[in-house]
């Protein structure tokens, strides 16, 4: 309850002026004065001994384009006797702007108007914070909409190159099955590869790698290796080779790509793979219902180091051999070590170890 005594200013005003960026008015419409509240001189830049301006005559204080949003608050007031609400710009006597809701309400004694009465409050800086979240939010939405973008265009010229359940070549002696799939939604766009391509010499290259890094620079630079190794494999050279030139080509690609992978050549005569690693992990080989860990040389990554040499393993398969070639996005967890992983990709643990060396790779 507020008790008004006889005095110049209401006792709602003193308790408005407590309370920041609030300013009250009060119009009497029968003598044409009007009251104003210390925080309203300040708000329209006037001092005390200027005249208070009424609500209806507030246009020549205000922005051109708000004259209609005061006279749609002043008809509502005058002619529908009910309470309503306005937003506008004021310009005050310095030349500074501000940004002012006003709430009124009519005065009615006896039915018949007599006053109008409300409050100015300043949102100057709660305007200022919304252009500056919708400017942000403007930034983020566009940024958000070239990224998906990009990211579609990539993910297009992905499945173009390494499709997620592709009609692989049909190559002799072998039956092959592949999938791609990401690992989380946030790597839709990976740098993962898998490629088997029957070559003239009867030989088949079976490769995989992944490049280190997800979205689109470990995409392009998956497409650059991937291609490279297709048309250098072509030449007949060894897989240690073959390494050797892709990693001066890694070196020399835009982004410098580092890349874990495997690359062999399948030879159906004599059923034996002649395959490199370049640290990336091992292939399983199931056989008899049994698995393990085909052992190699533990080559540099792809990217590394100038110069570097791979060295090759020949293992010699045997018919209904399962030879399994992946990336990490299959074994990684957050919360498990690899070789724990690893230990669980392959199963139950085996003691049989498969026929195997390893030679010096040749020209």
């Amino acid at each position: 309850m507020l008790w008004d005594s006889a005095d110049d200013s209401p006792v709602l005003a003193r308790v408005l002026g407590r309370l920041e960026q609030l300013a009250c008015f009060d119009d009497d419409l029968l003598t044409g004065r009007s009251l104003w509240s210390d925080q309203a001189y300040s708000l329209f830049g006037m001092d005390r001994t200027q005249e208070p301006v009424p609500l209806r005559r507030l246009a020549t204080r205000l922005f051109r384009e708000d004259a209609d949003a005061l006279d749609a608050l002043v008809f509502t007031l005058t002619e529908r006797h009910e309470g309503a609400s306005a937003r506008v710009r004021v310009i005050r006597s310095d030349g500074d702007v501000r940004h002012v809701h006003i709430a009124a309400e009519p005065v009615l004694t006896a039915g018949a108007l007599t006053g109008l009465a409300g409050v100015y409050q300043d949102v100057s800086a709660q305007y200022r914070t919304e252009v500056a979240l919708t400017a942000s939010f403007d930034r983020l939405s566009a940024a958000h909409a070239e990224a998906e973008l990009r990211d579609r265009v990539v993910r297009q010229l992905q499945r173009a190159i390494v499709p997620d359940t592709p009609a692989l070549e049909v190559a002799p002696g072998l039956e092959i099955a592949a999938r791609y799939r990401p690992a989380a939604r946030e790597y839709r766009v990976g740098g993962d590869w898998y490629d088997v391509l029957p070559l003239p010499s009867g030989r088949v290259l079976v490769s995989v790698g992944d490049i280190a890094g997800h979205g689109i620079d470990a995409a392009t630079g998956m497409v650059a290796l991937r291609g490279a190794l297709r048309g250098l494999a072509f030449t007949g050279s060894t897989p240690g080779r073959l390494m050797e030139w892709l990693n001066e080509m890694a070196l020399r690609t835009s982004g410098q790509p580092t890349a874990t992978a495997v690359c062999g050549l399948y030879d159906p005569a004599d059923r034996t793979l002649c395959w490199t690693s370049a640290g990336h992990l091992p292939l399983l080989l199931l056989r008899e219902g049994r698995a393990l860990f085909l052992k190699g040389t533990h080559n540099v990554l792809l990217g590394a180091l100038p110069g570097a040499s791979y060295d090759e393993t020949v293992t010699r398969l045997r018919p209904g051999d399962t030879l399994f070639l992946y990336t990490d996005g299959l074994i990684e967890r957050r919360h498990s070590g690899l070789d724990e992983s690893l230990a669980m990709l392959r199963g139950p643990r085996s003691d049989w170890r498969p026929p195997g060396r390893s030679s010096r790779p040749t020209g």
